[in-house]
């Protein structure tokens, strides 16, 4: 499914190459497309421990909220009938239209929350770089990455009233970045490129709004730009990683990757593989496993050793079977590694390419995950890593 939502850009040096032909020739940003069922896979990595109230993509628990239009808009006032409720999953869903549009157009894939940076491991030196807060008050959301080299700040907000780059919320916003600092070795600050990403949701009451992304390029404090921070990019890889393990019931895996206190050799990591059955990923193996449909455990039959997920109700047309969750094979492995061996090792670890939307109900992201109908998915080995 796919809704169309406004951008709003400020003090970014160039329009992003996927955002080009959104651009009309007053310089203001076109409608741009966006994929629910990715949006809902970025909610669940950022928001979830383990499973969703539904995690069927097309039952994504927001779209319920929403009016079916092709624009993105949320019925009545907002999400839900309680301010405070409202106010915070507003800020909830745009905490992943942030990880969305960074993802999509700014090309960072790994994501951890800044509390989890600043205490990981009592936040020892990372790569001769400790990152530090320097002022008390609310700090940047995320630590994110394109990869093991880079590290930005994301500040994330979401709400149904007025936003804009001059209000006072959004100065506010920006001294955000001004609580964090990222010092060398010799003592000296680095300044950190950063986002901030803001997303107003219009509502069915206000049919005059447009739901809004309003993006901006600030930095953080520093004396100079830091160009490459190995040390901080693959930690918060690792803490990316951290949080899909959990998910996969890796408990052990997920507590090294999150502190940085690695495992024993002799410990094992015990899990089921999977292969994709159709579609651009035919045969692609995945690490994970699934959650039942609504009316409970999933039936199998074995044929000729083969396992088959039957409809729990043969006769109900809109019963799933299931949902499953996992991540690409050979990147499980690697984390694997990165547990016993240390975050240098995310210095290797290769991305996914980028596998266009063909199902509404199926995402797979570069970092490796997906999520999708269990039908998609049939598992073919258990295996130790």
């Amino acid at each position: 499914m796919r809704k169309t939502i406004h951008l709003e850009m400020n003090k970014y040096p160039a329009v992003p190459h996927s955002l080009a032909s959104s651009v009309n020739p007053s310089k203001n940003m076109n409608p741009i497309e966006l994929e629910v069922a990715r949006l809902f896979h970025h909610y669940y990595l950022d928001t979830r421990g383990y499973a969703p109230p539904s995690p069927d993509l097309a039952q994504f628990e927001h779209l319920q909220l929403l009016l079916p239009s092709t624009e993105f808009r949320v019925q009545g006032d907002g999400f839900g009938i309680g301010t405070a409720f409202r106010k915070h999953r507003s800020n909830e869903l745009g905490q992943a239209f942030c990880r969305w549009f960074l993802y999509e157009h700014v090309g960072i894939t790994y994501f951890a929350h800044m509390e989890d940076v600043l205490g990981r491991a009592a936040n020892p030196a990372l790569g001769g770089l400790v990152v530090q807060r320097i002022a008390a008050g609310d700090a940047p959301d995320y630590f994110c990455s394109q990869g093991p080299y880079s590290v930005y700040l994301a500040e994330a907000k979401g709400r149904v009233g007025p936003v804009s780059f001059g209000s006072s919320d959004f100065s506010s916003w920006r001294k955000q970045f001004d609580r964090i600092v990222v010092m060398d070795g010799a003592g000296v600050a680095q300044a950190v490129k950063g986002h901030i990403v803001a997303t107003r949701f219009a509502t069915e009451s206000k049919p005059r709004v447009k739901s809004t992304i309003f993006a901006e390029d600030p930095s953080s404090p520093g004396d100079r730009i830091l160009s490459e921070a190995p040390g901080i990019g693959s930690a918060v890889i690792a803490l990316h990683y951290s949080d899909i393990a959990a998910k996969l019931q890796q408990p052990l895996l997920a507590s090294s990757l999150a502190t940085g206190i690695a495992v024993p050799p002799e410990i094992q990591f015990p899990a089921a593989v999977w292969r994709v059955r159709a579609g651009p990923l035919l045969d692609k193996r995945f690490v994970g496993g699934y959650f039942p449909g609504p009316l409970g455990t999933t039936p199998i039959r074995f044929e000729n050793g083969r396992p088959l997920f039957l409809n729990s109700d043969p006769l109900r047309l809109d019963v799933a079977p299931g949902t499953f969750v996992g991540i690409e094979e050979q990147i499980f492995k690697r984390i694997c590694e990165m547990a016993r061996r240390g975050d240098e090792l995310a210095l290797n670890l290769e991305q996914m390419p980028d596998v266009p939307a063909f199902d509404s109900a199926l995402s797979v992201l570069r970092d490796g995950s997906v999520i999708g109908p269990i039908h998609y998915f049939e598992p073919v080995d258990l295996l130790v890593f």
